[in-house]
């Protein structure tokens, strides 16, 4: 039988949480930039803004986890 190390097994989890956030920040970011960019006549000003902002709090998240959860040793 397989043993699991249950802290390697709740860091990968959280950390594949933390990603998947990041992927549904940068979605949102891209098809609200795009709307508002669309609506504003200003393509591609605001999606672009928006992702690179996405992109931007999806990396401090992913360190906010990992600070939090003590895995930056």
């Amino acid at each position: 039988m397989i043993k699991i190390d249950g802290r390697k097994l709740r860091v990968a989890i959280m950390m594949g949480n933390a990603v998947m956030t990041k992927a549904v920040m940068i979605s949102l970011g891209w098809y609200l930039g795009g709307k508002l960019d669309k609506k504003l006549g200003t393509e591609p000003y605001f999606m672009v803004s928006f992702v690179v902002l996405a992109m931007i709090f999806g990396v401090w998240y992913i360190l906010y986890i990992a600070k939090k959860n003590n895995l930056t040793e």
